[in-house]
């Protein structure tokens, strides 16, 4: 808690420095409107990152990369159950392939612990619906939103959530720890900040599934690091599972692309008028004149 409670309160300060400045202009929201549309983001926000630090302790970092290979597949059936992605059978069938490859990645885990899957799955799921809500809130028409000003109302509520439990269970052995390296925390939690930015970009300009995918190559990146400096064992089940779930996550997002086409052809010839002339010959030609 101590220490992503500190990441959110530079993005509660990036954020309303940049408003205050000038730079941008948050929109004015309602409490009614801060609890349906903010609160909710903010409290996933909280949640995965306490439920995947805490799966940490339990399971290997390889492990956990690979595990979020699986956020694309909770992000698309989240989507399409609040109605912001389209339902499609091909699209399912893409993402059971993923689920089938993570599960075999599970499978292969040497050092498999039941209650640290358990909890890093809750967690991705959170982190999903995160996503979604993320992608709502940015891409929506009613109220306009971009990456600051809507760090500028999720941060500090984020903030206020993790900061409560720091104070209740962490407050007394992590401020020793903390205040012997300010230098490390003020640079890791500009980082933080910078990413949680770039993360409301990418979801204002894309999609929640896209960016789980994006986020594929950082943890292929994670996989090849911690392996070597945490000496963690790999079974070849568990690289297969995840070549596997990696590989459809890819198609996943050519067929979406395809489909998206598909939908887009569709309709745009459904709004052109049809051609009276091609008609009136069609009518000449049947009755033979």
């Amino acid at each position: 808690f101590a220490l992503t409670s500190l990441h959110q309160l530079f993005a509660a300060l990036m954020s309303h420095t940049a408003c205050g400045m000038g730079w941008q202009t948050p929109p004015t929201l309602t409490l009614d409107q801060i609890m349906s549309l903010i609160a909710p983001i903010a409290v996933c926000s909280s949640l995965s990152l306490a439920l995947s630090n805490q799966a940490m302790v339990y399971i290997t970092v390889p492990f956990m990369q690979m595990l979020k290979a699986a956020i694309p597949t909770f992000s698309f059936l989240i989507g399409v159950s609040i109605g912001i992605e389209g339902f499609d059978w091909r699209l399912l069938g893409v993402v059971m392939w993923i689920g089938g490859g993570v599960a075999l990645a599970s499978y292969g885990e040497v050092d498999f612990v039941l209650h640290g899957f358990l909890i890093a799955i809750v967690g991705l799921l959170v982190e999903a619906a995160r996503l979604v809500l993320s992608q709502r809130l940015l891409q929506g028409q009613e109220i306009k939103f971009n990456a600051i000003t809507g760090i500028y109302y999720q941060a500090p509520i984020s903030f206020l959530a993790l900061f409560i439990p720091f104070l209740a269970f962490e407050f007394s052995d992590a401020s020793v720890v903390m205040a012997k390296i300010p230098g490390h925390l003020v640079a890791n939690a500009c980082i933080a900040a910078s990413l949680n930015v770039a993360s409301f970009m990418v979801l204002k300009e894309t999609s929640a599934v896209t960016y789980g995918i994006c986020g594929q190559v950082k943890d292929w990146l994670n996989i090849l690091i911690a392996v070597p400096v945490f000496g963690t064992p790999l079974s070849a089940m568990q690289l297969f599972g995840y070549g596997v779930a990696v590989c459809g996550v890819f198609y996943y997002k050519r067929l979406r692309t395809q489909v998206a086409k598909e939908k887009a052809d569709a309709q745009r010839e459904e709004d052109e008028p049809a051609d009276p002339s091609v008609e009136e010959k069609a009518s000449l030609l049947a009755s033979g004149g």
